[in-house]
Order: structure tokens, then sequence, then C-alpha cells
């Protein structure tokens, strides 16, 4: 990993452990995309296999459960601490959170999946490229990739070690199908949020 890049788990357990004991609800928060969320849930249809990539406090795992009961859900997070958690307070709706570095260790959960998500995660990669690239691989052909991030600078944060704009999200996403479609988010809020989806029929899972 680049040195400069305080993305690591070690980091990331300390911010997950300072927000829950803070007193953060664990049914929402500042880690609540929800009109963002709301998006992603009209992408998704019952009865599929989902890979939530980087799924953190796992918000968006919970929300497809509830509204998609009939769906699977992996929720994937190299924070130990923050899956742990997950875990222990999502037994019974029955989703399988895993810890693995994103960057190294997706191939360890397999392929097969109908819909994969990766939500505020590219921002934060040294190497985002090869990482979608890997998650595409976890797809069946057909499958539906899934990404939002910030626009450009409007979020600015020094987690974020690259930006991305409409032009380089959409040469990211159209290696792997014909079609790359975005929604984009009015003010006040979520206007800095950027959602992109595309349906793959080039590489990954063939």
């Amino acid at each position: 990993m680049n040195p400069t890049n305080i993305n690591t788990p070690e980091y990331w357990d300390r911010v997950y452990r300072r927000e829950l004991e803070s007193g953060l609800p664990e049914d929402g928060g500042s880690r609540d995309y929800g009109p963002v969320h709301d998006a992603i849930l009209t992408l998704i249809p019952d009865r599929c296999r989902v890979l939530d990539v980087a799924c953190g406090p796992g918000f968006l795992c919970r929300k497809i459960r509830l509204r998609r009961p009939s769906a699977r859900v992996t929720g994937v997070d190299f924070s130990g601490y923050r899956i742990a958690c997950n875990q222990e307070r999502d037994r019974a709706m029955e989703i399988d959170y895993r810890q693995a570095d994103i960057q190294t260790g997706l191939a360890s959960l397999g392929d097969g999946f109908d819909v994969l998500m990766m939500c505020e995660i590219i921002e934060h990669l040294d190497d985002p490229g090869s990482v979608v690239a890997a998650a595409v691989e976890r797809l069946r052909p057909g499958g539906r990739m899934i990404i939002s991030c910030p626009h450009d600078a409007e979020i600015p944060d020094p987690e974020h070690v690259r930006e991305w704009g409409h032009d380089s999200l959409f040469h990211l996403l159209a290696q792997f199908g014909d079609t790359v479609s975005f929604r984009h988010f009015p003010p006040p809020y979520f206007h800095p949020w950027m959602l992109a989806w595309v349906d793959v029929n080039r590489g990954g899972g063939e």
C-alpha cells in the first residue's frame, strides 16, 4: 500500500470503535446514505446473491435483507472489529459478514454473485482498477456492478486518495459492459454523490 494512504485495517478499526463508543446509532447515522441506498435498492431484484464490498457498518446489507427478504447478502470489509460487531448485531438476519482485504482477498469470496456493490470505497484505493476488475470476476455473466462515490472534490477528506468525475467513472466501468448508467442526487444533502452501474457482458465471470 502507498505509505501515504491512511486507509489500513488498523486505522478503520479505530474509526469504527470511536464511532460506536461515541453512541452513534447502529441502525443509521453518518454512514447511512439514505437516498443513495434507496436508489441502489431499485437496482437489486429479490431472490439474488448480493456482495457488498467494503460494507463498513453493514447499513446497506441490512436494508437489502429487509426490503429484498429472499436475497442472500454477503458483506466484506477489512476491519475485523467492524465485521465482528456486524456479525453480533445481525445474527438473526442471516447476513454473511466476512473479513478480507478487498485489495488482495476478493477471490476468497467465491463467484456467481448476481449483484456486486462498491459504495464509497474506490476513492480510498491506491489501485482501484485492479480491485474493480477482481470484483467483477465475482459476478456471474450478466451480473450487475454498482459503484457510488463522491463527485470530484466535493467531499474533501484525508482518507480519499483520488477523485472521481463522471468521465473517469464511466471509463472505469465501460470495459465491462455496453451501457454505463448514472444517477445524481439533488441538493441539499446528497448532491455531491454519484451512482453508476453496468450489467457485465465483457470480462469478469466468463
